[in-house]
């Protein structure tokens, strides 16, 4: 019984073909564990913001409901006044660094006290909706587009980082959403 071997020219086109079907497939299992992983961290967000909202802050999304009372960590009530701050949500509102015009709250900066009421008074004029999201102090609204008031307590003292957690700022692959001035910025409790 003779075999023939294969020549060179049969054996790197095998290679050849082997190594496309290699990278094709490849791809596509990278490309479903890099969802996979998106999924998962989105998951793991919202957990850790329902399970920090019950231990260091208090929020509240109104639009016309009754509203919450501050209270400070032992459960009085805040002897501070309620701190308002009026902002909108400008679609390609602010050119970056890049030259690009970017999405953007006007103001993205807020300070109260420890268990100060802070009534965010926005006025979304995007089509679509927003967030104001801080995990670390259990913060998650979801700004509508018109104008409501939004209502944070935190009972924590510290400089707590921001962003919106809803795609946006497309154009530019969300960019706005990871900078501090634009879709991002910080809340800062004394």
């Amino acid at each position: 019984m003779h075999v023939e071997q294969p020549t060179e020219q049969q054996e790197a086109r095998d290679q050849s073909d082997f190594d496309r079907s290699v990278n094709r497939d490849g791809k596509i299992v990278l490309e479903w564990l890099a969802g996979l992983a998106v999924v998962a961290a989105l998951l793991m967000s919202i957990i850790a913001l329902n399970n920090s909202s019950e231990e260091k802050t208090v929020t509240v999304a109104s639009g016309g409901g009754a509203a919450a009372t501050s209270a400070t960590p032992s459960g009085k009530p805040s002897a501070v006044a309620p701190k308002v701050i009026s902002l909108k949500v400008v679609p390609g509102g602010k050119v970056g660094p890049d030259g690009n015009k970017h999405d953007t709250f006007t103001k993205t900066e807020y300070a109260v006290k420890v268990g100060q009421k802070l009534d965010l008074k926005i006025d979304n004029t995007d089509e679509g909706e927003h967030s104001i999201t801080s995990p670390q102090i259990g913060v998650n609204l979801v700004i509508k587009p018109g104008v409501h008031t939004y209502e944070i307590v935190v009972k924590e003292k510290g400089r707590f980082s921001w962003f919106c957690l809803i795609p946006c700022d497309e154009d530019t692959n969300g960019w706005a959403m990871q900078h501090a001035g634009y879709m991002a910025g910080f809340i800062t409790v004394t």
